[in-house]
């Protein structure tokens, strides 16, 4: 059984202050202060939200994580880690570089942990059998069911581990949970779900793509349960997220949600944001799983009222129609909910970045899931993913329609009422394959890799904005550095 006994009443804080640091010391102090927390000596980590290079509120909000570590070296910590593991292909001392974190954490008393060993890449006297030897020293492999997961051993060693989340919209969950935060201890490419064999329209129905994943994500948080939650909601993105994209909007709300127990904070969570708790699949997972789920009668709040501070937000489009692109018409069909949120997380970075290179390319079809409907122009078909791929073989726009009218012209004109049947005799049809026509395999395809495919196809000039991002993104992590990781194995 997981989570708060069922003997004790769980407790959470909601907080409301005037800036993120004095709302996150005003709900420690409503939980009994941080010394209920941490004690003399402690090695503390904290786990926190590190996505992408881009910062807040892509990542968790520096001066909340300030004030944490200000008041874990006041409870008597000994020492205090920061770690997380990034978005796919993107290495942390990449991020540490670009926003200067591994300075910015030493000058206010914690270290940030590079869990990819990425700090040790480009140094000359380190071999890459050494660097496995480093892989295979900093891991231990926990089995859970049928697979091994690779766990920070800094993470588990730590006496205590607190989880701080950036709550913003989810395309999948609807918003980041701290359950969600806690399956980020582990690398990216272990929390992958993909290369399914024959993917049937039964395993697209039941969403088993999703269901496979919440399951993942409760097993790896029975791993090491956080000592401390926090939900950082003082800001939240909305509309569109959990990264900056064309529809995002910043949103303050001056809360934050703050317990002992991640699925308690969760509830109260959800229950602030008017999101139905009941229907949230990791919740109800989580009690199937028997998970201690509390009910939210049981769970004691203090501070602010959930009734006085309800917030109505903008959730992610449900469909991927609904993101609205210049120049592209998108063709749905059965899709999974792998398919959907890398579609989801690929068209709106089109949207947001590449807003010319679409002006320049008109008439484009965008095709996903099992069986979609027809395009209406051939000019160019984009196919997302293997379902798409695969069921799109006998479509028409498959084959071009080639007629050929040779010698007609002088036939036609010598009785101009016979012109017509004439020319219909004696013209040639043919069929030849439509080589406009892009295919982005994968179950679910993979964004990068689909961003590069676009450029091979569409070319360099026609791309200008893809192009400089490609050539800014290829000055930070260079060949070089992508074949270390993937020695690694990280990527």
């Amino acid at each position: 059984m997981l989570g708060q006994s069922k003997s004790k009443k769980s407790e959470v804080a909601i907080s409301k202050a005037d800036t993120p640091k004095e709302s996150l010391k005003k709900g420690i102090e409503l939980m009994g202060g941080i010394s209920k927390f941490i004690n003399e000596g402690d090695q503390v980590f904290i786990k926190f939200n590190l996505n992408l290079p881009g910062g807040f509120p892509t990542n968790t909000n520096f001066e909340v994580l300030e004030e944490l570590i200000k008041s874990c070296k006041e409870g008597g910590a000994s020492k205090i880690y920061l770690g997380s593991f990034p978005v796919k292909g993107i290495p942390i001392n990449i991020i540490s570089e670009i926003l200067d974190l591994k300075n910015y954490f030493n000058t206010i008393g914690a270290e940030l942990v590079f869990l990819d060993n990425s700090n040790f890449f480009g140094k000359k006297e380190i071999s890459l059998e050494q660097l496995k030897k480093i892989k295979r020293d900093s891991f231990t492999k926990v089995k859970l069911n049928d697979n091994e997961y690779p766990i920070p051993n800094i993470i588990l060693n730590s006496d205590k581990f607190i989880s701080v989340n950036q709550v913003n919209v989810n395309p999948l969950f609807k918003i980041n949970l701290a359950l969600l935060n806690s399956y980020s201890i582990i690398p990216s490419n272990y929390r992958e779900i993909g290369n399914k064999q024959n993917i049937t329209l039964e395993y697209n129905s039941r969403d088993q793509y999703k269901m496979d994943i919440i399951s993942n994500v409760l097993k790896i948080f029975t791993v090491k349960q956080p000592n401390l939650v926090i939900n950082d909601l003082f800001y939240i993105l909305e509309g569109a997220g959990p990264f900056i994209y064309e529809d995002s909007k910043l949103r303050k709300t001056n809360l934050m949600i703050i317990g002992e127990d991640a699925i308690s904070v969760d509830l109260i969570t959800l229950k602030l944001l008017n999101l139905e708790t009941d229907d949230n699949k990791l919740i109800k997972q989580a009690r199937s799983m028997n998970f201690s789920v509390p009910e939210i009668s049981n769970i004691k709040v203090f501070g602010e009222k959930i009734e006085d501070n309800r917030i109505g937000i903008d959730s992610c489009v449900p469909k991927i129609e609904d993101i609205k692109l210049q120049n592209i018409s998108t063709y749905p069909g059965k899709y999974c909910a792998g398919c959907y949120k890398q579609a989801y997380h690929l068209l709106n970075f089109m949207k947001t970045y590449l807003t010319k290179d679409l002006k320049y390319n008109p008439n484009n079809s965008f095709l996903i899931g099992e069986n979609p409907i027809a395009p209406e122009n051939f000019n160019h078909v984009v196919l997302f993913g293997d379902c798409a791929i695969n069921s799109t073989k006998n479509y028409n726009f498959r084959k071009v329609v080639i007629e050929s009218k040779k010698n007609n012209k002088k036939k036609a004109n010598k009785k101009k009422n016979l012109k017509e049947s004439k020319a219909k005799k004696e013209s040639k049809i043919k069929e030849k394959q439509n080589r406009n026509i892009l295919e982005l395999h994968g179950c679910p395809p993979d964004v990068f890799t689909c961003l590069d495919l676009f450029m091979n196809y569409f070319g360099k000039k026609n791309l200008p904005n893809l192009n400089l991002l490609t050539k800014m993104n290829d000055f930070w992590i260079n060949g070089k550095v992508n074949e270390e990781l993937k020695t690694w194995e990280a990527l």
